[in-house]
């Protein structure tokens, strides 16, 4: 049973955590639970957890205060942290500094627990057999390969004793990393591909590769990155062109895994180093080159090199705040064509000013919250919540598929503010019928009915117009006329009665207005009313 301690200071997410699971069914046991960090470090040596799941945020001692600090007392445990949406930072610092995962508490779920849990697990295996190896004789090879590990996947900081020290430096004279990472969850990519499904894949994944790294490098060590990927320090040593010798092969290696799990995958490639000791800034460049990938994942392989020779970066401050003034004048004017020019402005800042995969994520979930809240009020509205959608756009594999999004959640928008466009239309003729209903014995203006439902009368007359089909001055007099039919057929008034009733300025007025539509004069009309009735 793997042991679990949970530490968060907020009640409730301590007891939702713990009735999420049947943790049984993993092989696991919860042996206790903390309100903060410094409680939780006291309780370490206690409870001995191989797993620990805590919050970011806490009094008294902070996470990652608490697992740096339980780490350099020589904790083994596995970490997963807790975050809020707005903690992005700490979670990445979190994982640089060896955390397993970090959950997003608003859509932490049963899945994503899981998810996190096991690559916790085989952490806590990995370490179970690190350390039993290590009390049987190992070959050079796996020594060699279990520092790399320390250094690379784990970021802990060994010295290698003189002799290993002295082969690694005699393999690894001039070394390089490529990063290669699965992008499993990504747009387009099945979500039907498990957890185990993804296991089986780096299993076998890992032995291809280390088949097919022998042909282009003497000397290789390849390290699996939890499910996510692998390492591969490569030896550049007698090399005549590094650069294409890795180019040619990240380009196998893509249609390898393409040909055999249909998997997408993005390398990125470091410089050759002058020696071991630089490969912490090698990895650097490899992690920074990967960050390339959400530009371009066409090629091969993005090398650190060409960064350097084309000084590509990405903006350090992308800010679409600027926009979002224009964007509520747009949405409160309903002004379809104003709100899609907008858009299309900002969609052209993301091209232009190419922000990283973190900045693109939340500038996009920002947007995206602000909008969707401008709009929330107008109806049923068929938008996701704003934790989905942080989920959608984290599986983005590049800042194609943002801005693709970005064009599909404009166009949404556009629809909604038509659709409520059109409802406006309607509920404005709908009040203007009723100001007719109500008023029909009045002497009614255009700009009278315009002035009582506060339009201008060039809007009420056009939207009139479009929904009724016919001007509202007309509508009016054809109202009043049935209207005054219907007097006529009571036979209770005289016809100048009926012509003040109905606001007519003379009876003559009314007479001719009257014939003009049903082709009758008032009293021809009567006539014919009662010889109808006689017969």
């Amino acid at each position: 049973m793997y042991r679990i301690m949970i530490v968060d200071d907020e009640p409730l997410i301590l007891a939702g955590i713990a009735s999420l699971l049947n943790w049984e069914e993993y092989q696991c046991r919860i042996v206790g639970k903390a309100s903060n960090g410094q409680q939780a470090l006291a309780l370490l040596d206690t409870l001995r957890p191989d797993i620990v799941i805590t919050d970011i945020k806490m009094p008294a001692m902070d996470g990652i205060t608490f697992m740096k600090t339980a780490m350099k007392n020589g904790c083994a445990a596995s970490f997963i942290l807790l975050t809020n949406l707005e903690e992005f930072s700490l979670a990445k610092e979190a994982l640089h500094l060896g955390a397993i995962d970090y959950l997003v508490k608003l859509e932490l779920s049963e899945e994503s627990l899981i998810q996190a849990l096991g690559c916790a697990i085989d952490r806590c295996n990995m370490n179970y057999r690190m350390t039993h190896l290590a009390e049987e004789p190992l070959t050079v090879d796996e020594r060699i390969l279990n520092y790399f590990r320390r250094v690379l996947i784990y970021n802990t900081d060994v010295e290698a004793e003189d002799e290993l020290s002295g082969l690694i430096r005699e393999r690894y004279p001039r070394p390089a990393l490529m990063l290669i990472n699965f992008n499993y969850g990504f747009e387009g990519f099945s979500e039907a591909f498990t957890r185990a499904d993804q296991k089986k894949v780096m299993g076998i994944a890992e032995d291809i590769i280390n088949g097919m790294v022998k042909g282009f490098f003497d000397n290789s060590c390849v390290l699996r990155r939890e499910q996510s990927g692998f390492v591969l320090v490569l030896s550049t040593e007698g090399t005549d062109d590094f650069k294409k010798k890795a180019g040619v092969m990240s380009v196998k290696f893509r249609q390898v895994m393409k040909d055999y799990f249909e998997v997408p995958i993005s390398i990125a490639v470091s410089l050759p180093g002058s020696g071991v000791e630089e490969i912490q800034d090698l990895l650097y460049q490899a992690m920074s080159a990967m960050n390339l990938t959400f530009y371009d994942n066409s090629g091969g392989a993005v090398f650190y090199s060409a960064m350097c020779e084309d000084n590509i970066s990405h903006s350090s401050n992308f800010n679409i705040n600027f926009l979002k003034k224009n964007i509520t004048e747009s949405i409160r004017q309903n002004d379809c064509e104003a709100f899609k020019t907008i858009m299309n402005q900002m969609i052209q800042l993301f091209s232009e000013c190419r922000p990283s995969r973190q900045q693109a994520v939340n500038a996009c979930n920002n947007l995206y919250y602000f909008i969707t809240s401008l709009i929330e009020n107008w109806g049923d509205q068929d938008f996701p919540y704003a934790v989905d959608i942080v989920g959608q756009l984290n599986r983005m594999a590049n800042l194609s598929t943002v801005l693709t999004w970005l064009e599909g959640f404009r166009d949404q928008v556009v629809r909604v503010l038509e659709d409520h466009q059109e409802a406006r239309r309607d509920k404005l003729v709908e009040l203007a019928l009723e100001y007719v209903k109500e008023h029909y014995q009045e002497k009614i203006t255009l700009s009278q009915a315009a002035a009582a439902l506060n339009v201008s009368q060039g809007h009420l007359s056009s939207t009139f117009k479009k929904q009724v089909g016919k001007n509202f001055s007309d509508y009016v007099t054809e109202m009043k006329i049935e209207k005054a039919k219907e007097l006529i057929e009571s036979y209770q008034y005289m016809m100048y009665e009926i012509s003040d009733m109905l606001g007519f300025d003379t009876q003559y007025y009314f007479s001719s207005v009257f014939k003009k539509i049903t082709g009758y004069t008032p009293k021809e009309y009567e006539n014919l009313v009662v010889k109808k009735s006689l017969m």
